[in-house]
């Protein structure tokens, strides 16, 4: 594996011509994190609990916010409220979030040393490059969750090129990071536990911190970071797939978003239901069952016992059953579940090996829906509306965010409607000001 890591940080690291629209579709990664980022500030209880304690005077402004926080919070803080309302975007060939790890070090980071908006460009095509290969070379378990995993190299990176550190450091950086992973549950996601958002605010600080850990003489190596991956976090590592098509194109390019607050295991469920109640006029009270069958890791989303709202954003019966009586899923979920009542208990979903053997290429989904006079009614979604090859309109991503910023009400939003014509030589910081996002 360490042939194929120097040869991927050389390649990475060197390249210095990025076409204006790898630059674009950075720049609208960066803009859907930072805005997944406020929403979560807003919603999240742990997240506000943490910035009434923890405030400072002297420190970094938290996005959307008056208050300061100093560094190692504001990661936690952004870091959390990121992936909190399943908004933020991801990488079906990472298999994760590649972004959620590293908007908040690059926050941090740029404002702490006033990089410019170039600069800023640059460092995250860069380091969602590394990052997501980590993910697709690393075969990690099943039972563990991806955040604070993998992603951490992202915003360990993020932060070796901000601060202009050189091929070797970077390489003992991603090396001692990789060392460092968080032992994760799948099942805080299932259950609704925020731990599952501490993952991502505890793994931005260790990638944070990483890189200063080096600085002071910390290392790892290679062989360290295979055995970890091959035998405790993971069960196969593909070397090749660190150096395979670099670039060819930018994976921050292949990316995905997201307008429904759910796991995206539950997006083509959701589509594949609206698609049968548009196209045909169905009672309600006349659906005698729902089953929905789609690939391995989305049938484990399969709980109608609802206790949390973060448990909700990963159940497709309640997202099924939202869907059918045209709920908002942005909505109270508690709201939403009296009025689903015991529907929510027809809807059944199963794994289908043939939809799971279509992986990582496909993330699909087929509905049934069984009327009481025996009558199905079937629809297929291959992949769910979001991803780069169907990807959403930009007024349907401006209505998503403006949904998102509607309390914002001090936050002038114009900057929305203007981001073509950002001025890349500016600072991070300025940009972020002359906006009023801090």
């Amino acid at each position: 594996m360490e042939k194929e890591l120097d040869t991927l940080i050389s390649t990475v690291i060197n390249e210095k011509n990025f076409s204006e629209g790898v630059k674009e579709a950075t720049l609208n990664v960066i803009i859907d994190t930072l805005i997944a980022s406020i929403y979560g500030l807003e919603t999240e209880e742990e997240v506000n609990n943490l910035i009434d304690e923890r405030k400072v005077k002297n420190g970094i402004f938290i996005p959307g916010r008056n208050e300061k926080l100093n560094v190692k919070d504001t990661l936690l803080a952004l870091g959390s409220a990121t992936v909190a309302n399943e908004l933020d975007e991801g990488n079906t060939m990472a298999k994760g979030h590649p972004s959620a790890h590293i908007f908040p070090i690059v926050y941090a980071t740029a404002i702490e040393n006033n990089n410019t908006f170039e600069e800023v460009l640059d460092a995250y095509i860069k380091s969602y490059e590394i990052s997501s290969r980590m993910a697709m070379t690393f075969q990690m378990k099943d039972d563990m969750h991806p955040h604070g995993t993998w992603g951490n190299v992202g915003g360990a990176v993020a932060r070796a090129l901000l601060t202009n550190k050189s091929e070797k450091e970077i390489k003992n950086v991603i090396e001692l990071v990789l060392s460092l992973p968080l032992a994760t549950n799948w099942q805080a996601a299932e259950q609704g536990q925020s731990v599952r958002n501490l993952y991502t605010g505890i793994g931005n600080v260790l990638a944070y911190e990483s890189v200063d850990y080096v600085k002071f003489g910390f290392q790892s190596n290679s062989s360290v970071v295979e055995s970890l991956w091959s035998k405790i976090m993971g069960d196969n590592i593909m070397p090749n797939k660190l150096i395979e098509g670099i670039f060819d194109p930018p994976l921050i390019t292949n990316n995905y978003y997201k307008v429904y607050p759910t796991c995206r295991f539950t997006h083509a469920a959701i589509e594949s239901v609206e698609t049968i109640m548009k196209d045909k006029e169905i009672s309600i009270d006349s659906i005698d069952s729902i089953t929905i069958n789609t690939y391995s890791l989305a049938a484990r989303c399969d709980s109608s016992s609802i206790k949390t709202r973060l448990q909700s954003k990963f159940s497709i019966p309640y997202v099924v059953s939202c869907s059918v009586m045209g709920l908002d899923l942005y909505e109270d979920f508690s709201k939403n579940l009296q009025l689903i009542g015991a529907f929510i208990d027809k809807v059944v979903v199963n794994e289908d090996e043939g939809i799971t053997a279509q992986l990582p290429g496909k993330r699909a989904a087929e509905c049934i829906i069984n009327l009481d006079n025996g009558e199905k009614l079937t629809h297929f979604v291959g992949n769910a509306k979001g991803e780069f090859s169907n990807p959403f309109t930009d007024d349907e991503m401006i209505q998503k965010y403006l949904n998102m910023l509607t309390s914002k009400k001090e936050l002038d939003k114009k900057w929305l409607l203007n981001l073509e014509n950002i001025d890349y030589k500016l600072s991070f910081k300025d940009w972020l000001s002359q906006n009023k996002i801090i």
